[in-house]
């Protein structure tokens, strides 16, 4: 792949400005650069920081900022924004290809990403995570989650309750990389559970919703009602 070296610096430095950062003067301005405006609605604020400098054949670019959403909420928002700061200050000016970039959000975050990388930017894997089955266990409720895609990511997990609180659950990545296809969460069964949902905000980019919401019978009209999973029955 070719990239617009002077558009990166543009990019970088118009994202260092906004963060309050000194950068040097950019390199004179280059054509046929595509602007993704995707972008500066997935990075949220952050404009068009790696869509500015991609050209419509540098695909793995654009997931990078399609997929930016999914790598903020993996990270979370500290580490994501510290992370990308770091980026901006390495390589304003510079020549950085795709690792680079891989390299810097792994080193300041502490973490291994390579099964991100991996997932979203060298593979066509889909992401499939599913409420396959929801049922009491003693005095507690059984919440089975499957992976039925390709993609492993950690899975956000709300249960709400019928006093109006919501309960937050996080299975960790390593769940699914350690080779397992499904793996059940116990939540204490009081106050009734009315609801499970995964990723309600869709930071994630999975294939089918509908599988994905569970709703305690007699409660509301949302799919995946019964304690037979998420997909309607």
């Amino acid at each position: 792949m070719e990239y617009d070296r002077r558009a990166v610096a543009r990019s970088l430095r118009r994202f260092l400005e906004r963060e309050g950062i000194a950068a040097p003067e950019p390199e004179a301005a280059a054509p046929d650069v595509l602007e993704v405006e995707v972008g500066k609605q997935w990075l949220k604020g952050i404009p068009g920081l790696l869509a500015a400098y991609v050209r419509t054949e540098d695909l793995h670019l654009v997931q990078l900022v399609r997929n930016g959403a999914a790598l903020r909420a993996v990270l979370g928002e500290p580490t994501f924004h510290r992370a990308f700061v770091e980026y901006g200050r390495r390589w304003i000016g510079r020549h950085p290809q795709p690792y680079d970039f891989f390299n810097t959000m792994a080193e300041v975050s502490g973490r291994d990403l390579s099964w991100f990388w991996q997932t979203w930017f060298y593979h066509a894997w889909s992401l499939d995570q599913a409420i396959a089955r929801v049922a009491p266990e003693g005095d507690s409720l059984a919440i089975t989650i499957e992976d039925r895609g390709l993609a492993p990511m950690p899975v956000r997990l709300v249960v709400t309750r019928a006093d109006g609180s919501a309960q937050r659950v996080n299975i960790p990545v390593d769940v699914w990389l350690a080779g397992a296809r499904r793996t059940v969460v116990r939540v204490v069964a009081q106050p009734a559970v009315t609801g499970v949902e995964i990723d309600p905000e869709h930071a994630f980019p999975d294939l089918d919703r509908t599988n994905q919401v569970w709703r305690a019978p007699g409660v509301g009209a949302g799919t995946g009602t019964g304690t037979q999973g998420g997909r309607r029955r």
